[in-house]
């Protein structure tokens, strides 16, 4: 380390009292603990701005950590781009592949539909559909010829009905040219009847001609009152004598309509009988099917039996076999079955002599003889004995309370044919069932590899010496072959198969069996002539044709009642409404006589009305006539006037009327022209849909024709649409695989980004904060100066006496050992591990130094003195500082080894115990390795460093902090390396 060396004491004390003197300003008290430990006080201003330096220098770490984590989210996210670019580019060729499957999907659906369609078209594209259709063509194109003429008929009559109108609407402008002139021709003699009344005005002519007009007017209505009745009873005398006659027409048609009730209820009596017949003909031919039905397999053996046209050794075998079904003593092998007859149920649905059961046992041959091909064997002939056998077989596992063969229980039920015999239960195939215990042999081989030789399938074809050999082999094995061998016996012939669909034990159904006679055979048929037995025989006895036949005939002999019935319901109602016209003519003809009756009395009335009103008018014309002679040549013109007046206004009335009739016309020929184009239209319509429906067919008859064509063009557009499908469902995936990918590490760089936004989030608030403190320690500073300032303009306005200089240094600041220290608290050197005195306190009591404290420079020798016999006496090797509280207005400066320039630090740590010094934001650097040369501020220190030579001044002397590296060189002394 770097010590400080003085070449005197008088050096060292000229050094403290210029310290003294010089630092007097800044240093406020030191003091010194009871653990040795120096505390430097500073002052006010000091402080604020050592706070504002260390504000700044936090905000300065803050900004550079706001710094540093923008440029860490920056990366984050220039490193999550290009993850989510791909992403993003992925999901785009996501949803193109998946629009591309959508569009295949929809291309296969139509391509499917096509198929669909041209598939049903292909099934009807018989001979017969298509002359159907091609004789709907030629039936169409007659249709579409009349409806071309019928176009052409319209237009024509359109035309006539547009020539009509034409001609109406000239007629109507006509007589509007006449109703005009006339109303002119009206209006002058309006005129005229208004000059010529003005001249006779108050003549007494007016009221005259009044009077008359009025009675001539009460006259008229009389007529016309008289003129109407007349009319309405020479209507009602008509609607009578119509009415009537109606009444004679209803009575006759009431007459026939009873008649054709009687008739219509006679047709539905024979309806009904043709009805019941038809459907007693069904029933008794349904009743034949379910008796021969019933028979079953009893019924088919002796069908066999009894034809004639058979071999004798098939019509033997056949009775043979009904004889064993049908429980007949001695009926094979001189056995007679005891419990045959209760156990088989002879056609019953479930039994195994069922014609359905005997049908479905084809199936089973046919399943065994793809087993033997597979081991080249020949097919087995069928023998209907051994059918009869495996019959009875099948039925005795329902029968008896055992699942055994009846053959090894003859002890409990009695004897039973000796034969090959083969059985199962369950729902399943029961060759299958008998083929599965080649399993036993292959676990077998399995765990005993030489065993294969006798595997049955070592030589193809299987020969019976083979199959011997093998079957000599496996009897002594732990295996249970027995079926399977039955199955795969190359010699096997003449067998029978049967089945049942009985429930044999709980939760198990059907019972099989397969007999085989070995040992007094009989001659047998292949099996495609017996499989033409059965179908031949179910044919006969179902007779599906002539039933089919006589239920059509009952649906029409029932439809014939309802129509029937439906007639005597038409007739019935015809009835009701003739009654219902008749009561209402009646009704009728009451209300007119009535009516007639009331005509006839106002006419009287009428005619007495008439007279007295024509007497009456008599006097008023005569009236007329003298005031007329009276006014003479005035009422002579009033009155042609008037006669003009009256010619001119039924001239108008007239023109009037035929324009009513012109314009009527003209409505009437404008309805006609609708009416033609409305049928014009129509037909038109009408030709279209006859044309829409010839193409229609043409293109059906198209299809028809090229429909297998069409057919493999509409497979071949799946087939490539099915393959665009996969390619294009494969590729959604491969693209989705990728994206998947992706996502992962986008997502990861997701989270890098989110993590690098929180960081950079926190830093911020963090700058904030620090920042706010900033500004508050600046606020605090500028106000201390700002009150500094106001106090220093008021000792400039107000100055102290100055002080008298003295011979002796100021050394008030300077701490004497006496002043606070007792007996306990003096140093008392002891000897450490070296035997070198220390000058630690053991009472560990601080002592804080004052102005008051301080006498004299002579009092700074004696110490300095005592601290040089101090270090005679011992050697302080520690070079360490404990810096207890190193605040923001504090600074420990020190010398680095290898440099002269002093640093500050900001805090110490100890790892594994190795203390360090913060020398800057992110320096420490070992304890041991600096100087302490400077401490100011609020700084605690323990045990100031010393280097051990006798002649170096401690940093501190009782407690005053000993002066930069600045002014040591200022004051010439001497420094040089020493090593610790």
């Amino acid at each position: 380390m770097k010590g400080l060396k003085y070449t005197s004491l008088a050096v060292a004390a000229l050094t403290a009292t210029l310290l003294a003197s010089t630092n007097n300003s800044k240093v406020q008290a030191a003091t010194v603990d009871k653990n040795n430990t120096v505390t430097v006080a500073k002052s006010d201003k000091e402080k604020l701005q050592d706070a504002v330096k260390q504000a700044q220098n936090s905000v300065n770490n803050a900004q550079a950590s706001v710094d540093s984590k923008k440029s860490a989210l920056t990366d984050a996210q220039a490193q999550a781009k290009a993850p989510n670019d791909a992403c993003d580019a992925q999901q785009a060729k996501v949803n193109d592949s998946q629009k591309n499957l959508a569009d295949k999907q929809a291309i296969a659906k139509q391509a499917q539909d096509k198929l669909d369609s041209a598939s049903a078209v292909a099934k009807q594209a018989t001979s017969e559909n298509i002359q159907k259709t091609q004789k709907n063509i030629a039936a169409q194109q007659d249709a579409i010829k009349a409806a071309k003429q019928n176009v052409s008929d319209a237009n024509a009559d359109l035309s006539t009905a547009q020539s009509q109108l034409a001609t109406a609407k000239q007629k109507q402008a006509d007589a509007q040219n006449l109703v005009n002139s006339k109303e002119a021709a009206k209006k002058t003699a309006d005129n005229n009847v208004a000059n010529a009344e003005a001249a006779v005005k108050n003549s007494g002519l007016d009221e005259a001609k009044q009077n008359v007009q009025k009675v001539q007017n009460a006259l008229n209505d009389i007529k016309k009152t008289n003129a109407d009745n007349e009319s309405v009873l020479s209507k009602n005398q008509a609607v009578l004598a119509e009415n009537n006659q109606k009444i004679a027409t209803v009575n006759n048609n009431l007459a026939v309509a009873n008649k054709a009730v009687v008739d219509a209820q006679n047709n539905v009596n024979a309806k009904q009988k043709a009805l019941a017949d038809a459907q007693q003909a069904l029933k008794d031919l349904q009743d034949q099917v379910a008796q021969d039905q019933a028979s079953g397999a009893a019924g088919f053996f002796k069908a066999i039996a009894d034809n004639k046209d058979n071999s004798e050794s098939l019509r033997e075998d056949a009775q043979t076999a009904y004889n064993i079904i049908t429980g007949q003593p001695n009926a094979y092998q001189d056995i007679t079955v005891e419990w045959a007859k209760e156990a088989v149920k002879l056609g019953q649905e479930n039994d195994s002599t069922s014609l359905s059961n005997i049908e479905k046992a084809l199936g089973y041959y046919q399943h065994w003889m793809t087993y033997r091909d597979k081991y080249g064997l020949s097919h087995p002939s069928i023998s209907l004995t051994a059918v009869a056998i495996a019959m009875l077989s099948s039925d005795f596992q329902h029968y008896s309370d055992e699942f055994n063969h009846p053959s090894l229980l003859t002890s409990k039920y009695g004897p039973f044919y000796s034969d090959e015999e083969d059985i199962s239960a369950g729902e399943v195939n029961p060759i299958d069932n008998w083929m599965s215990e080649k399993d036993d042999i292959d676990k077998y081989i399995e765990a005993h590899p030489d065993a294969a030789a006798y595997s049955f399938e070592s030589t193809h074809p299987l020969t019976q010496d083979e199959w011997e050999k093998d079957v000599d082999f496996w009897n002594d094995k732990p295996v249970y072959i027995g079926h399977y061998t039955s199955m795969i016996k190359p010699d096997a012939n003449y067998v029978g198969l049967a089945g049942n669909e009985y429930e044999i034990q709980p939760m198990m159904n059907n019972a099989d069996s397969m007999d085989e006679i070995i040992f007094n055979p009989i001659n047998g048929i292949d099996f495609n002539s017996y499989q033409n037995l059965v179908q031949s025989y179910l044919k006969d006895v179902k007779q599906e044709d002539k039933i089919n036949t006589l239920k059509a005939n009952v649906a029409t002999a029932n439809q014939n009642l309802v129509a029937a019935q439906n007639a005597v319901k038409s007739a019935q109602n015809n009835v009701q409404s003739l009654q219902a016209n008749l009561a209402e003519l009646n009704n009728g003809s009451t209300k007119i006589n009535k009516a007639i009756s009331d005509t006839q009395a106002a006419l009287a009335k009428g005619q007495e009305n008439l007279e007295f009103e024509q007497k009456q008018l008599d006097q008023a014309n005569q009236t007329l006539a003298d005031v007329q002679a009276k006014v003479g040549t005035k009422a002579k013109a009033l009155e042609d006037a008037k006669a003009a007046q009256a010619k001119a206004a039924e001239a108008v009335a007239q023109a009037q009327n035929v324009l009513s009739e012109a314009t009527a016309a003209v409505k009437a020929s404008q309805a006609k022209v609708d009416a033609a184009q409305n049928d014009v239209q129509a037909k038109d319509n009408n030709l279209k849909s006859v044309q829409a429906a010839l193409d229609s067919l043409n293109q059906a008859l198209n299809n028809l024709e090229n429909s297998q064509s069409n057919l493999s063009a509409a497979q071949t557009a799946l087939n490539k649409a099915s393959d665009d499908v996969t390619a294009a469902n494969k590729a959604v995936k491969a693209q989705q695989l990728i994206l998947d990918t992706l996502k992962e590490s986008k997502s990861k760089a997701d989270v890098q980004v989110t993590n690098a936004s929180e960081e950079l989030k926190k830093a911020e608030a963090e700058l904030a904060a620090e920042q706010s403190k900033l500004e508050d320690a600046k606020a605090r500073l500028d106000a201390f100066n700002k009150k500094e300032t106001e106090n220093s303009h008021k000792e400039t306005s107000n100055p102290e006496k100055p002080v008298t200089p003295t011979n002796k240094p100021d050394t008030s600041h300077v701490v004497k050992p006496s002043d606070k220290t007792d007996a306990s608290s003096t140093v008392k050197p002891k000897p450490d591990s070296n035997g070198k005195a220390s000058t630690t306190n053991s009472s560990e009591t601080t002592t804080t130094a004052t102005e008051s404290d301080v006498k004299d420079t002579d009092t700074v020798k004696e110490n300095a003195q005592a601290d040089l016999k101090t270090n005679n006496k011992s050697e302080e090797k520690s070079s360490t500082v404990k810096i207890v509280d190193n605040s923001d207005s504090s600074a420990v400066s020190v010398v680095l080894t290898g440099s002269n320039t002093p640093v500050k630090t900001f805090g110490e740590k100890t790892v594994n115990g190795t203390t360090y010094y913060k020398v800057s934001a992110n320096r420490w650097v070992k304890a041991d390795k600096a100087h302490v040369v400077a401490v100011t501020g609020n700084v605690t220190t323990n045990k100031l460093p010393q280097t051990g030579a006798k002649n170096e001044l401690i940093a501190a002397l009782s407690g005053l902090a000993v002066a930069g590296a600045s002014l040591v060189s200022y004051l010439g002394i001497n420094r040089k390396k020493k090593n610790d």
